[in-house]
This record gives structure tokens, C-alpha cells and sequence, in this order.
């Protein structure tokens, strides 16, 4: 009979280590569980704050891109008109496509083309407005980083 109760004992005791073995391990489990929810909502937010800013960037993008547009097609127009043969380059077909929205670049339109032949360009001799020089000079157009900054979009 001792070695019943002894035997019974001992399986009561080693029950109750294997449910506080298991109680242990559910905790841990229970902190690891809650240390990777923080991880993965931390990263979550994350996305979510790159895909908005991605956005901003895509929009800047796209307003620089309808402005290059825009000016290149003023400068092809300020240039038929004036007679003058201007070197504008073209946007890169891509970048439209990513950026612009349209799958060509925008050319003059014919209604905008003159209906006589162009007249000659103005003797050397001859002083352009002020207005024309400004929009011929090559180095107004570059901007360096702070300029950029100091845009509104």
C-alpha cells in the first residue's frame, strides 16, 4: 500500500511539474507573441509612411514633369514665333510615361504654328526684350538643392 501511495504521489508531483512546465512555456509564448505584434505594427506603420511619402514624391514628380512639358512647348513656340531656331531636348519618352501620364511627348500644336514662314531671326545688332533674353538664358534654369527645397507643391 506505501508503494501505492508513494507511486501516486509521485505522478501527482510529476503532473503537476509538466503543467507548470507548460504554464511557463505558454507566457513566454505569450511575450513573444506580443514583442512580434509590436514588430510587425511598427514595420506596418512604416509602409504605410513610405507609401504616403512615395506618393507625395510620384505627385512632385508629375508636377515637374507637366512643368518640363509645359516649358519645353513654351520655348518651341516663343522660338517659332520669334524666328529663332532653339535648341529645346525632349523628355525622355519614359519619364512621360511614368510621369506625365501621356504616352507622347507634347508637341507644338498646329494651331499654334505660325501660317506664314518664319520670319528671319533679329540682326546681332538688334536688342531682344528683356523678357526673351531672360527665357533664352541657359543658367537661370538649373536649381540646386536649397532652390528646390524652397518650392511649394
Amino acid at each position: 500500500m506505501t508503494s501505492n501511495r508513494l507511486s501516486a504521489r509521485k505522478s501527482r508531483m510529476k503532473r503537476q511539474q509538466h503543467v507548470d512546465d507548460l504554464t511557463a512555456e505558454a507566457e513566454r509564448l505569450r511575450r513573444e507573441n506580443e514583442a512580434m505584434r509590436a514588430a510587425v505594427g511598427g514595420a506596418a506603420e512604416q509602409g504605410r509612411a513610405l507609401e504616403r511619402e512615395n506618393r507625395v514624391l510620384a505627385a512632385h514628380a508629375r508636377q515637374l514633369c507637366a512643368a518640363l512639358l509645359l516649358r519645353n512647348s513654351q520655348l518651341r513656340l516663343l522660338g517659332a514665333v520669334a524666328g529663332v531656331t532653339l535648341d529645346v531636348p525632349g523628355v525622355p519618352d519614359h519619364l512621360v510615361q511614368l510621369y506625365g501620364g501621356l504616352g507622347l511627348q507634347m508637341q507644338m500644336p498646329a494651331a499654334a504654328m505660325p501660317l506664314s514662314p518664319p520670319t528671319p531671326p533679329p540682326p546681332p545688332d538688334l536688342e531682344l526684350p528683356l523678357e526673351i533674353q531672360m527665357l533664352l538664358q541657359t543658367d537661370g534654369l538649373m536649381m540646386d538643392d536649397d532652390a528646390v527645397g524652397m518650392l511649394d507643391f
